[in-house]
């Protein structure tokens, strides 16, 4: 469905991406995690065709409808309802209007809310409508960045049922990692310029990055000290005629051996500063 091949990307002097890719299959609900600033949502604004990869190639396959949540505040109609229901389809010869009733009520819009006018709303009330017009789109692939920024407790617990019970593709951005697990099937990690998916939460994928970034430094450190040892060997008897074409093999060969770099730091728990959820109705 989404193939993501060898893409670039960077700003200024920061690069986010370096010869990053991976595929997402049809189906899959997909949180996408990181270090803050590490290229999440540029990711998804990509895939949206926003930005362009310096290179690399971003492909969806033919004939498939992408959604997401939109930040432009911008709206057309006289009503909450009937500002909803410009991407509703006719059914049967008539618009069902119950379906953005239903889908407006559970994010947490109240019966006066659904008829006053879409500019009288507060900025997390547009939000939450931008949301609205999003999953009633019914994308074949729906990229959320943040959506229960302005969601309350209720409200929030109405969404994750509804992504749970969806069937079709996600790709979903949050820092509230319990949400992320509730309603996700795998985890792509923006990791040191890469993308690397796993089946499954994210517990699971930070302790495979973590048992994976443990073995390479300890062999890092380890190919450090043999190089040592045969540095010593090629510093004594370099000079020594009897056995100064050893030291220069030696020498060679250290040449050649692949070097492992030292891995920055990054800070155990980048993924998330989970959310206590102390949202206030109406924000």
């Amino acid at each position: 469905m989404l193939q993501i091949q060898g893409i670039h990307k960077s700003f200024g002097d920061q690069y986010l991406f370096h010869d990053a890719g991976c595929l997402i299959d049809a189906g899959e609900k997909v949180g996408i995690v990181g270090a803050n600033g590490h290229g999440k949502s540029t990711l998804l604004r990509m895939i949206l065709q926003e930005l362009d990869p310096d290179q690399g190639a971003i492909a969806v396959s033919r004939g498939i409808r992408i959604g997401h949540l939109s930040q432009h505040l911008v709206f057309s109609k006289k009503t909450v309802l009937d500002e909803a229901c410009t991407v509703l389809k006719e059914e049967d010869g008539f618009l069902p209007v119950f379906k953005a009733e239903s889908m407006l009520m559970g994010l947490g819009f109240s019966e006066d809310q659904l008829h006053q006018p879409p500019q009288e709303l507060s900025g997390g009330f547009q939000v939450r409508l931008n949301l609205a017009k999003a999953l009633l789109e019914d994308p074949d692939l729906l990229l959320l960045d943040e959506p229960n920024n302005y969601l309350d407790i209720v409200s929030l617990r109405w969404l994750k049922d509804f992504l749970r019970k969806w069937r079709r593709t996600l790709l979903l951005v949050t820092h509230d990692r319990e949400f992320m697990d509730a309603v996700t099937t795998h985890t792509l990690a923006v990791h040191r310029q890469k993308l690397r998916k796993f089946t499954g939460g994210t517990e699971k994928a930070w302790q495979q990055i973590y048992i994976e970034e443990e073995m390479h430094e300890k062999t890092r450190i380890n190919s450090e000290r043999k190089i040592a040892h045969e540095m010593r060997f090629v510093e004594r008897f370099r000079a020594k005629a009897r056995r100064a074409s050893q030291a220069q093999s030696r020498l060679k060969q250290i040449n050649k051996r692949e070097r492992l770099d030292k891995l920055n730091e990054i800070n155990a728990h980048f993924f998330f500063s989970v959310s206590k959820q102390s949202r206030q109705v109406g924000s």
